[in-house]
């Protein structure tokens, strides 16, 4: 790793500083959404390892419509049969350079400032005996607004199928694998909380490319604790009944008519340790501008293969994911109006990662990431520093590192548990290039960054 400029390494020791001196305040512990945590009368870390990611436990919880719970006697408080929490993220984000010629503020929106990166509800637990939701509501400090992040509600029921027995459920959603129970596909791969650093050209439509732009129903099962499959059909959230699932939200990709996802993984869990491998995938045709239906539609085909293995027992839990995505693109109406140079392209995105936590308190992550495709300069050069790309080339990777230590909050008023986040993002190629990437002398070691993230749940 190349060495850290003077002006990097001031913000890195303050950041560094701020989260130790944080973490000493709170006393250790897991978390989750405290609500989920009221309604089972269990531990979060029963559930979870890093929040959100999921362990056996919580994958059983899930599948079951986030129904099950634990009856409250009659003289509990209100507010432990009330299925609602909040949240709080407070963080921090400095980039390595942000003096390339000819770049502004505005190419590093919220750099070096402390914002309130999140804050709203969640409605998280039961409905009904058979159903419950998790949905997010909150504001967004770098966008400046409020918006529906997640909507998740199902209903969930057993039955026996060929002598074993079959947990399915119905899940009315607004986002391409939010249903989906394993950590290895996007919408709960790490990192969880993204930066406001600067992110490169080129992602597949199925990883986070609809998140809250779309609503669908979809079924799945779990048979024999082995076979997990899903299968939905999403459509446009910002019209008709689906309205409500993306509230607000800023539609950056209109699909046209419904698109169809499916999901199927294999799972075995042997004592402490679980597997997972499985593949999903996604087909959506979507406009060539969304501000000008008129230009007709380019169509993606999204394939993908996953795996996960987690190991708890004891003080000690390790975890380690990664996935494979392929996205077939059709440019037929963009390069018809010009806006592409190909009328077809291939875009193909790896990660892995892996996870250690000590006590439920303290955890490392360590990521390796790589994004490639098919160079085409009418999309990727912009001709503009910083997000451009000199040689048309959506080619990026590099490692992210981050430390987190969680807790239970005993002493501050609301406040039930907090998640304290060290992360540093090192890229070694940035939209197409290690060095002069946007024509305009930036390095793609100048957009590593450090983010420092305080994420308080009530």
């Amino acid at each position: 790793m190349a060495r850290l400029s003077a002006t990097f390494a001031s913000p890195v020791a303050r950041v560094a500083a701020l989260f130790v001196l944080l973490a000493a305040l709170f006393s250790g512990g897991a978390h989750a959404v405290p609500s989920f945590g009221r309604q089972t009368g269990e531990e979060c870390i029963e559930c979870h390892t890093v929040y959100p990611m999921l362990n056996a436990d919580g994958r059983k919880f899930k599948l079951g419509g986030y129904s099950m719970r634990t009856p409250k006697p009659a003289d509990a408080p209100f507010f432990d049969k009330v299925p609602l929490s909040a949240l709080l993220q407070v963080s921090r984000t400095a980039t390595r350079d942000t003096g390339t010629p000819g770049a502004t503020d505005a190419d590093f929106p919220r750099d070096r400032d402390t914002l309130v990166q999140a804050a709203g509800l969640y409605y998280g637990g039961r409905i009904s005996d058979r159903s419950g939701a998790l949905i997010q509501y909150s504001y967004d400090g770098v966008e400046r607004k409020w918006a529906m992040e997640m909507f998740d509600a199902r209903y969930a029921d057993s039955a026996t199928l060929g002598g074993k027995e079959l947990l399915y459920g119905v899940t009315l959603n607004n986002s391409p694998t939010i249903s989906d129970i394993y950590n290895s596909t996007p919408m709960w791969a790490f990192p969880h909380t993204e930066s406001v650093s600067v992110m490169p050209n080129a992602n597949t439509l199925v990883d986070m490319g609809l998140a809250s732009q779309v609503g669908g129903v979809g079924i799945y099962g779990l048979w024999n604790d082995l076979l997990y499959a899903e299968f939905a059909l999403y459509r446009q959230a910002d019209r008709g009944i689906f309205r409500p699932l993306a509230a607000n939200v800023t539609v950056e990709n209109v699909v046209d008519g419904a698109a169809p996802y499916w999901r199927l993984a294999l799972e075995r869990e042997t004592g402490p340790h679980s597997f997972s491998l499985g593949t999903y995938g996604l087909v959506a045709k979507v406009d060539a501008d969304p501000d000008q239906p008129g230009l007709g539609t380019n169509r993606f085909r999204d394939i993908a293969v996953d795996g996960q293995y987690q190991y708890a027992a004891g003080d000690h839990a390790f975890s380690t994911s990664a996935t494979w995505i392929r996205e077939k693109q059709e440019w037929g109406a963009s390069f018809g109006a010009g806006l592409a140079s190909n009328p077809s392209a291939v875009l193909k995105t790896f990660r892995a990662d892996a996870h250690y936590v000590y006590r439920g308190t303290y955890a490392g992550i360590l990521q390796y990431f790589d994004t490639r495709g098919d160079a085409d300069a009418r999309r990727y050069n912009t001709g503009e520093p910083v997000m451009g790309s000199a040689n048309g080339s959506p080619n990026s990777r590099g490692w992210i590192a981050e430390l987190n230590y969680l807790a239970d909050v005993d002493w501050m008023p609301v406040v039930q548990h907090a998640k304290f986040a060290l992360r540093y993002t090192v890229y070694t190629r940035f939209n197409g290039a290690g060095d002069n990437y946007d024509g305009f002398g930036r390095n793609a070691r100048d957009n590593d960054s450090l983010f420092l993230l305080v994420w308080f749940l009530m």
